[in-house]
């Protein structure tokens, strides 16, 4: 009679008390467990509480060692240069912020025993793939630099960059922060700076057009404007004239009209749109009271 084929017996059963490879519901939820996890959060939280003192003491402290050089030089430092200071003392708390965050995550990762060289050694080998990428950021950090470097502008001045014509707010390590007279906010990659115009670096002249009457005598009315234009120097210093508006001759006439032009240097070009209203008013005011005409 054939050998029927044999029946592979059941696995054998382990036996009581011996461990299992599967993890039990009971280690998850075992004092030890709770310990770990204790352990870590404590870890994770003490972290986070040196990593915001740390911050915060330095930044103080770049911004208390800055106010001792600006006092001492206060008086031979022009405003180009306090405002550069200022601005360096802004690039270095954004590095110290890079810096202290690199070193925090580093730490993370040990907190949760994950050694951080290999995780550098992969990112580094993905940094090569995304290179074309981290390009836009170097080149933002370069620019930086570079604005710096050779003072293009600092915190405070008033310039025009693209679309965004007002104060620079703040020149960091990636991006310059612009607030035009509005109060809108524009922010600009550094390496997409191609071209600056900067208002700040002496004084900016710009002209008004006054219309009188065609009869008017012009010595009188250009009398009065000149006037004025003193008056206003004199009353207003925080608009910031270079010196008096005056009139700087006729601009143009016809049959209905005179139009002289009239000077409005400033040193504060973030005013000058109120020194305009302001020398405006004043003109009227004064022409209407000398009984001269306007058109």
């Amino acid at each position: 009679m054939p050998n029927l084929p044999s029946i592979p017996s059941p696995p054998a059963t382990a036996p009581s008390g011996t461990s299992s490879p599967h993890i039990h519901w009971d280690d998850l939820f075992s004092p030890e467990a709770w310990r770990r996890f204790g352990d870590t959060l404590w870890h994770i939280a003490l972290l986070l509480l040196i990593y915001v003192l740390l911050r915060g003491v330095l930044r103080r402290l770049i911004d208390r060692g800055l106010e001792p050089v600006l006092a001492r030089s206060g008086e031979k430092m022009d405003h180009g240069q306090a405002a550069r200071l200022k601005t360096l003392a802004g690039l270095v708390n954004s590095i110290v912020s890079y810096v202290l965050t690199f070193v925090f995550g580093v730490m993370l990762l040990r907190t949760f025993d994950l050694d951080p060289i290999p995780l550098l050694t992969t990112a580094s080998v993905a940094g090569l793939a995304v290179g074309f990428g981290a390009q836009k950021l170097v080149k933002d950090v370069i620019s930086g630099f570079f604005i710096l470097l050779e003072n293009q502008y600092a915190v405070g001045d008033y310039v025009t960059i693209g679309p965004a014509t007002g104060t620079v707010e703040e020149v960091g390590m990636r991006t310059t922060r612009i607030r035009d007279d509005v109060g809108k906010l524009y922010i600009l990659s550094n390496g997409d700076i191609t071209q600056v115009v900067n208002q700040s670096r002496g004084a900016v002249e710009t002209f008004l057009e006054i219309g009188v009457a065609a009869a008017t005598e012009v010595d009188k009315a250009t009398e009065i404007i000149n006037a004025a234009g003193k008056e206003l120097a004199e009353q207003r210093p925080d608009l910031g004239f270079a010196e008096p508006p005056q009139v700087q001759g006729l601009g143009g006439m016809d049959g209905t009209k005179l139009t002289l032009r009239v000077t409005c240097p400033v040193t504060a070009p973030a005013r000058l749109a109120e020194a305009q209203v302001a020398l405006r008013s004043l003109i009227h005011q004064r022409l209407v009271e000398a009984g001269i005409g306007l058109a």
